[in-house]
This record gives C-alpha cells, sequence and structure tokens, in this order.
C-alpha cells in the first residue's frame, strides 16, 4: 500500500522492503493504525446527507498488505428469486488502496480506492476523509452515488473490524491471460473473498456481461464432540450462501477461493481452472 504526505511526496509502500520499513516504523501510532496491513474491515452503518445511519448490507473488505482489495456488499434481506446483481443493495469491486495524510490533522487520512473490476460496471472516483476514532474504528465521509436516489450525495461510513482475528496468512491470487475474464480472490487469515468479470471483447467498446463473487469464512463447527475433540477439531471454510457461484461445479470453478486457501500455497503458484489461469502474486505467512 502506498503512502504520501499531503504535498504528494512519497513517503513509501507498505509491504516493500528498502527503506519503507524504518520510515513506517517512525511514524506516529495513529498513522500506524490507519496503515497497518493484511486487514479485515466489516462496515457498521452508512448515512447520507444529515440522515440517521443505518445498514442494509453485509460488507466485508479484505486488503492485502501491499493495498490490493475485494470489497464485497452483501444485501442483508437477499430474495434469491432474482439475481443477486439485480439487487440494488448489491455491490462488489477491487482495486488497490492508497493513503495520504493532511498536514497538522491528526488521526485523519485520505484514500483513494481503484475500482479495476466493479459489478457496477462504471467508472467513478472513489476517495474520502478517514478519522479514526479512539476505539479503533474509522469514519469515512466523501461524495458517492445514492442507489437509492441515483443521485450524488454526501455519505458517512462507519467501519469496524472483527474483533481479535488472525490476518495472516494473507494470499492474492489474480487472472493471468484469459477470454475476457478479470478477477482476483484475497484471503486474509479465515476470510477469502473473490470476484471475477467477463467482457465481451469486439470491435466495439468492451461492455461487462457477467460478474461472479465468492465469499468464505474458516470457523468451527459444532458437532456435539467432547473438548478434547473440539480442541483438536481443525475450521472449516463456509461459503456465504450470498454467493452467486453455483455448489455444483460450472461457475463456481472460475473463482478459485478454496485453492488460494490451501495451506501450502506460494507466490508464482498456477492454476488453470475452467480455461481461466490463476497466479498468486502476494503472499505473507
Amino acid at each position: 500500500m502506498e503512502f504520501y504526505g499531503m504535498t504528494g511526496e512519497k513517503l513509501g509502500v507498505i509491504g516493500q522492503i528498502d527503506g519503507t520499513k524504518s520510515k513506517f516504523d517512525d511514524l506516529p501510532q495513529w498513522k500506524k493504525d490507519l496503515l497497518q496491513k493484511p486487514s479485515i474491515s466489516v462496515r457498521k452503518g452508512i448515512a447520507w446527507g444529515f440522515s440517521s445511519p443505518y445498514e442494509d448490507t453485509s460488507t466485508l473488505v479484505l486488503t492485502s498488505k501491499a493495498g490490493a482489495f475485494v470489497d464485497i456488499r452483501f444485501p442483508s434481506n437477499f430474495a434469491k428469486s432474482r439475481p443477486l446483481t439485480e439487487d440494488p443493495a448489491f455491490w462488489a469491486f477491487s482495486g488497490v488502496a492508497t493513503m495520504r495524510f493532511y498536514e497538522g490533522m491528526p488521526h485523519t487520512a485520505h484514500g483513494v480506492w481503484t475500482h479495476d473490476i466493479d459489478s457496477r460496471d462504471e467508472a467513478i472516483r472513489d476517495e474520502g476523509d478517514l478519522f479514526l476514532l479512539g476505539n479503533g474504528d474509522c469514519v469515512e465521509t466523501g461524495l458517492m452515488k445514492n442507489p437509492r436516489t441515483e443521485r450524488m450525495a454526501m455519505y458517512k461510513e462507519y467501519w469496524t473490524s472483527p474483533g481479535v482475528v488472525e490476518i495472516t496468512p494473507c494470499v492474492v491470487a489474480r487472472t493471468s491471460e484469459s477470454e475476457g475474464w478479470h478477477g482476483v480472490v484475497i484471503r486474509v487469515g479465515n476470510y477469502c473473498q473473490g470476484i471475477m468479470a467477463r467482457h465481451n471483447q469486439g470491435k466495439s467498446e468492451e461492455k461487462q456481461v457477467k460478474v461472479l463473487v465468492e465469499r468464505w469464512q474458516r470457523t468451527r463447527i459444532d458437532r456435539g464432540r467432547s473438548v478434547e475433540e473440539e480442541q483438536e477439531e481443525k475450521r472449516e471454510w463456509l461459503k456465504d450462501g450470498r454467493s452467486n457461484t453455483s455448489d455444483e461445479g460450472g461457475d463456481s470453478e472460475k473463482v478459485p477461493c478454496m485453492w488460494a486457501c490451501r495451506e501450502d500455497r506460494r507466490i508464482g503458484d498456477e492454476v488453470v481452472v475452467a480455461g481461466v489461469q490463476w497466479k498468486v502474486v502476494e503472499w505473507e505467512l
């Protein structure tokens, strides 16, 4: 993840060596808290204009040490009778996050998130000011299109973390050369998310025609065993039922989350799934 001073000078890249670590170590603790990666972020609510906050999604953001992220926002009241992508509350995107600090404004930063893949298939400028609260949560403010009104409006998003969680292993896999498919899978500790979009590749302007998303969490399964057996029992990966890939093969094979989550995964590992090549481009144990 790149971070800058407010005048634009590059202070370093989290995840690189060559003096960056010493610069990071010299930062005040509040800056370290805002820059700490890998990270797992959960949205607690959003407020438009001066209205009260609410939350109509299950939003989870996984960010790697280098700033790659996958942000998936599942509708809280999702009706499986219609496609996930037709629900106005659904949104998923992936890109790279960067951070700038305002001079003379402690506990504050300006974030920019590129949308290299976006389920809404529209060009947007995603940036906002982050305010670090005393309890470690963040408030993000900025301008964004309100999906309910289709108009640009001021927003406030309230972010937290799941608590004491593991942030390693961290694995990032990306598609290589493929027939119109572009995808990213990120694992951070016991969470994994993947997004994949396919575009037409004709002579006319490219248009997105399909988006696939998955969310997984590794958790313990209570099977009524004894305490000793439970202590020895390994956690299992469970797929979020709102993911729009099949559990019976087919499209589910195009988002290789479980391949990326194998404990023997390493940088440079490659796999071809349903004709699409994937490669591990970032790895941290």
